[in-house]
């Protein structure tokens, strides 16, 4: 078999592992489908009534901007990213009927179910983006051209996280149990429910050093404010991520092959 016929027939098999990863989470069902709308939409509602209503979050000063907008910017690439690594994390433990049985790159798992789990909130990010529109909210539509390489880069920073802790999971079953809460610290860690203007002086510093509150802060300047503020940190924080995501592939593919001895 030819190295082109080989890379093709890899190419199929992930995309078929990305179909059927949708089909089962998403469209075999007709509440699939619907919670992936109807649960963020839930989590969207009580938090902008519990900051907005009780905790009475305030927005920063040049801003005028409603808080639903501005959570809404940054909630559903968060849970895309939330979901997609705790999805993922599993995907190994939960593929052993695979593993050494079919000829395949086992990281072809991981990074199908974090591809199928942002493909499919992002199609609900986009219809929040219409709503929100709808609503009287101004979308900078222009500024979705850079909106997408930052999603796919943010995607690659999924994937490396993946690589990472599903090939741990399989040596070290108490990660599945320690990643959600990990996850939750990082999200109130995170500026999405209050701006990172409100951090302390000292705290900001070591925020800065949040790749997801990089994020958060693009999108929010891209779609809610139309600033575009890449330089030289944008340059290294995709050289980081870019180097992450291929150190996680070599510890993947070194441990992978022990990976049906512990399955």
């Amino acid at each position: 078999m030819t190295l082109g016929n080989q890379k093709k027939i890899e190419r199929v098999f992930f995309q078929n592992l990305v179909i059927r990863q949708i089909r089962q989470d998403y469209l075999e069902n007709l509440t699939g489908f619907a919670w992936l709308i109807l649960q963020p939409l839930i989590f969207l509602a009580v938090y902008a009534f519990v900051f907005s209503t009780i905790f009475k979050a305030r927005m920063p000063q040049d801003v005028d901007i409603g808080f639903v907008p501005y959570l809404a910017i940054a909630f559903w690439p968060w849970t895309a990213f939330s979901e997609a690594v705790l999805r993922a994390s599993n995907s190994i433990t939960s593929s052993g009927s695979l593993i050494g049985k079919i000829a395949f790159a086992a990281e072809q798992i991981p990074l199908a179910t974090v591809t199928a789990t942002f493909i499919m909130h992002m199609i609900g990010y986009l219809t929040v983006l219409i709503v929100l529109q709808l609503m009287g909210t101004s979308i900078h539509w222009f500024h979705l051209s850079l909106v997408v390489p930052l999603m796919l880069l943010m995607w690659l920073f999924a994937c490396g996280i993946a690589l990472f802790t599903s090939a741990t999971q399989v040596f070290v079953r108490d990660l599945a149990q320690i990643m959600p809460p990990l996850m939750t610290l990082w999200f109130f860690t995170t500026p999405i429910l209050y701006a990172a203007s409100y951090l302390p002086e000292s705290v900001q510093a070591i925020a800065r050093w949040n790749p997801m509150a990089w994020f958060i802060a693009r999108l929010r300047e891209l779609l809610l404010f139309g600033e575009i503020n890449f330089g030289g940190i944008a340059l290294a924080m995709a050289l980081i991520i870019v180097v992450f995501a291929w150190l996680s592939l070599r510890f993947f593919r070194r441990f992978s092959g022990h990976f049906e001895d512990f399955l």
